[in-house]
């Protein structure tokens, strides 16, 4: 029994120092994430969608958009350019990775898709409907660079 409070006391320590990685795949949340290359590469590791899905399957508002006839894989290629419809190319690519990668049982990313995530992250499905809807290209392309910079944590994937 010693031995047993002796572990749980050193796991106990260990989290509150933050020695233990984030990453928690019992969770779904935590510091990893996959690029968007990564996925328009490995379409057979997605999981709750299909590379010929359009974007509005997903996010709703990019129905009201220049993206209403862009599938999953499309948005992924990229782009950008001048204006609000180069802003919702650069989100749309973000945000694609950002939803396979919350959606991935193996990856431990920060984001939810419809719940709060990591340090009180928004639901992701919400913030970036919100963006598209918002037509606001400052507001379009902050949200990009967020997701972009947990898109590019580090893939657990192979």
């Amino acid at each position: 029994m010693l031995r047993f409070v002796q572990v749980l006391c050193a796991a106990v320590l260990m989290v509150s120092m933050g020695a233990v990685t984030t990453a928690t795949h019992a969770t779904g949340v935590g510091n990893e994430g996959c690029t968007p290359g990564y996925w328009k590469n490995h379409t057979d590791s997605w999981q709750e969608a299909s590379p010929d899905q359009l974007v509005s399957d997903k996010y709703a508002a990019a129905a009201d958009t220049s993206l209403s006839a862009t599938t999953l894989l499309q948005a992924l290629a990229g782009g950008g350019g001048p204006g609000v419809e180069g802003a919702e190319r650069i989100l749309a690519r973000a945000a694609v990775a950002a939803y396979l990668n919350a959606a991935h049982d193996d990856v431990g990313y920060p984001w939810r898709r419809n719940a709060r995530g990591l340090d009180g992250r928004p639901p992701l499905v919400r913030t970036v409907n919100a963006a598209f809807a918002s037509q606001d290209r400052a507001t379009m392309l902050d949200l990009a660079s967020r997701l972009d910079r947990d898109n590019n944590l580090g893939c657990p994937l192979d």
